[in-house]
């Protein structure tokens, strides 16, 4: 039995009031057992320093050029925990949000 979180539910305000993404590329990802094409940004906020969004279906958000302010419909988080090395001795947590839709709210988030 794997030890596997689904998905975490979370609030707006976990994430951060402000978070401020970056558009890094399109990709599929697996919804209900389907590929479906999907944007990934790379984020920050005031809360958590670094973390990726992936929202699945193109037309639910915007590729966008420079950091902008975004906000997030119905966001869940994953936690990937990765092997660093060969011996498998380290490990890394990685944190995924997926959202339904991504919005942006403001341009030139600096």
């Amino acid at each position: 039995m794997a030890n596997r979180i689904a998905g975490i539910v979370l609030k707006e305000s976990q994430l951060g009031n402000k978070i401020k993404a970056t558009y890094k590329g399109e990709r599929d990802v697996y919804v209900d057992g389907s590929p479906v094409k999907g944007r990934v940004f790379t984020a920050s906020s005031e809360q958590q320093p670094d973390f990726e969004i992936i929202v699945p279906v193109l037309r639910n958000s915007v590729a966008f050029k420079g950091r902008m302010i975004v906000r997030l419909v119905k966001p869940s988080v994953r936690i990937n925990a990765k092997r660093n090395n060969i011996n498998g001795g380290s490990r890394t947590i990685d944190l995924v949000v997926y959202a339904e839709k991504l919005e942006v709210v403001e341009k030139g988030g600096k």
